[in-house]
């Protein structure tokens, strides 16, 4: 059996409950057996490779909790989450619980598929809550509100009657029941106010799209939601009624994407209401009513130092999940990435806040790797033992440390961990105003990270662009064996911070002897600049075509921009460097006439093959080719997807980690893999 030694780190993801996210975990030698870690395959997720192989629990690209239910038998309530667009695949899953960590962390077993009545596309517009042996859950379908009654032996919530909505305003964004002590029902809805976000004179993917204005204020609207509430004596079908307003505002939450739960903090408490955002704040209403609702103001619900708690990632939908001490309401959240735990701490504070430790990611049996949505990932031994770990950014905003337990032939992976520079947490965020797609992507961090030596001192460095398409390096001042990130660092072009379209993960390598720095310019080509020094680039101009022509990346405008992931790699073994490209399903490289993936049928996020057909020092390339894996292209979703070449896996040549959006990292051996 093999040992190693892990040296401590940020957490954000654990072995076991961890420590919160931006709490620094004590330095300590950990001795770890991993003879059980699962060997990788190829065209499969890289598999957590140390005992007991738990991770985050992330059930889609966005993984929204739904309620907590006994259907299993087990101790603990198991975990219905719904898996969003965009997902692999998206759609209602029952996670039955497993075990609780020492720190009363929930851990769960593998997902369970569950049907439910058809809707446009899975969304986090349901409910679900358990009377007497009946589980209910109510549907979202258009206009109208399912309501279904879970089969046990099926699987799957049958269709019992429908409520129509024409009644309400809008649709809603979320929303819950409860049961009154007379058997009545409130149904509790989010509604928006209708106002509309973007600037209209333009589609938000047209060229001409102006986000901001020459103040730099926003020219849009800013949405805001308010709760609502029907009273029924039942679920049958019918109109649902006209709504009325519970909430002491109509502005109660900035933006939609939220979630509402019922939870029960104790005597006089037993009928509160929390509420998500889109920006991760919770909120707490205290219900004064023993019977219907009579909602105080809102609150934030705090942390033990007092401060409200902003959920780690976007779009919080939390939902009650009893202490089993207590039966107190702990919460699980969720929303784009996994899903976090939050205890109770069984108080309240002057102000009458909930007070709340601080999140840690719920965690599955058996997991995979996660990277946070949207990562780039890179294959680097980044602690100096001669294995190849992975650093990966994501669009949460962190970067990731996943650390080679094993060889790298036979990797064995610990969970990730998030990474500082200059003592800091790395916590990429656009705000207001620094998110080309408005104040709405004002949590979206995008980061695009990539990692080499760039300073030729021996230690691995982080380049990267983001959300703002502002480029930074993190320049490693730690030692081989104990890396340490200094603040990060601006590159500049002719003194000026240099510039072109967003969420590029730049190519670094050398070549021919000089360090070189590929990312998206301003007309979205792919362009070489040349490093000077730490900080400052020589323009090297635009990357070529065999017949001269410059590479384009897109055919939209925009927010459309962008997203390219570069890899500059010797891929065919000639001695040349080559280009490798993660692409969104929008990318058309390089024209927009016949490029890929725009030209394939249907186009998807894929990897692209450029072939340097000249030199080194004035490389030009090949028309792309898409990779396919055992014949079949390499198809992950809409977004965006990041390669990564490298040694992982053993082999002759390189091999492929592929970034799927939801988070998943995908191993593709050589072998298997040739042009389509």
């Amino acid at each position: 059996m093999r040992w190693s030694l892990i040296v401590g780190v940020v957490a954000v993801s654990h072995l076991g409950a961890g420590q919160p996210v931006g709490r620094l975990a004590e330095v300590q030698k950990v001795h770890i057996p991993i003879a059980a870690a699962r060997p990788l395959e190829s065209g499969k997720p890289i598999p957590i490779g140390v005992a007991p192989h738990r991770g985050p629990l992330a059930a889609g690209l966005s993984s929204h909790p739904i309620a907590a239910v006994r259907i299993s038998g087990a101790t603990q309530p198991d975990l219905f989450v719904m898996a969003g667009r965009f997902s692999f695949p998206p759609g209602l899953f029952l996670y039955p619980w497993r075990a609780t960590t020492l720190e009363g962390v929930p851990v769960f077993g593998e997902r369970i598929p569950v049907r439910f009545p058809a809707t446009p596309e899975p969304h986090a517009d349901c409910a679900i809550f358990e009377e007497a042996s009946a589980i209910h859950g109510l549907f979202l379908d258009r206009q109208d509100l399912v309501h279904a009654l879970y089969h046990r032996e099926k699987r799957e919530f049958i269709e019992q009657s429908r409520l129509s909505l024409r009644d309400l305003p809008r649709r809603p964004s979320a929303f819950t029941v409860l049961r009154n002590p007379d058997g009545a029902l409130e149904l509790l809805f989010h509604i928006g106010d209708g106002v509309e976000y973007r600037p209209t004179d333009f589609d938000w993917r047209d060229p001409r799209y102006v986000p901001y204005d020459g103040a730099g204020i926003w020219r849009g609207g800013l949405p805001y939601l308010a709760l609502y509430a029907v009273t029924r004596p039942d679920l049958s079908s019918g109109p649902i009624g006209k709504p009325r307003l519970v909430s002491r505002t109509t502005r109660e939450v900035l933006w939609g994407n939220s979630g509402l739960a019922i939870i029960n903090l104790g005597p006089q408490h037993r009928r509160d209401i929390v509420s998500g955002s889109r920006f991760g704040d919770l909120y707490y209403y205290r219900n004064a009513a023993a019977t219907g609702l009579d909602l105080e103001s809102r609150r934030h619900i705090v942390g033990t130092d007092g401060n409200a708690l902003r959920h780690p990632t976007v779009g919080a939908s939390p939902t009650a999940y009893p202490s089993p001490q207590t039966g107190l309401a702990d919460l699980i959240a969720g929303g784009e990435g996994a899903l976090y735990f939050y205890r109770f701490t069984g108080r309240f504070n002057r102000e009458g806040q909930p007070v709340y430790h601080a999140p840690v990611p719920v965690l599955e049996r058996e997991a995979d790797l996660y990277s946070g949505s949207l990562a780039s990932p890179t294959q680097v031994d980044w602690d100096g033992d001669g294995a190849l770990d992975i650093i990966a950014g994501n669009s949460e905003g962190f970067v990731l440390f996943f650390r080679n337990a094993g060889s790298n032939a036979a990797p064995a992976f610990l969970p990730g961990v998030a990474l500082r520079a200059g003592g800091e947490l790395i916590h990429i965020q656009p705000g207001y105003k620094g998110d080309i797609q408005g104040p709405a992507e004002a949590r979206w961090g995008y980061v695009s990270a990539n990692v080499t030596d760039w300073n030729g001192d021996g230690l691995p460095d982080i380049l990267m662009s983001d959300s703002t398409a502002q480029h930074r390096v993190f320049l490693n001042r730690g030692t081989p064996g104990s890396p340490k990130l200094a603040p990060g660092r601006t590159l500049y072009l002719d003194g000026l911070d240099l510039h072109g379209t967003w969420r590029v993960r730049p190519g670094v390598a050398k070549l021919n002897g000089r360090m070189a720095y590929v990312a998206n310019d301003d007309q979205d080509a792919f362009h070489l600049y040349w490093r000077i020094d730490d900080y400052n680039l020589l323009d090297g101009g635009k990357l070529r075509l065999e017949d001269g022509s410059a590479i384009g990346a897109n055919y939209t405008g925009a927010g459309g921009t962008g997203r390219t992931k570069l890899e500059l790699v010797d891929w065919d073994q000639d001695s040349l460097t080559d280009l490798l490209v993660g692409t969104t399903r929008a990318h058309s490289v390089p024209n927009p006439e016949t490029g890929l993936p725009r030209a394939m049928k249907p186009s998807v996020a894929t990897v692209l093959f450029l072939k340097n057909v000249n030199t080194n020092a004035a490389p030009r390339f090949r028309f792309p080719v898409a990779l396919a894996h055992r014949g079949e292209p390499i198809s992950h979703g809409a977004h965006e997807i990041t390669v990564t070449a490298g040694k992982l896996g053993g082999g002759d040549g390189p091999n492929l980690v592929v970034s799927r959006e939801d988070g998943r990292l995908i191993f593709y051996q050589r072998e298997f893999l040739s042009p389509r």
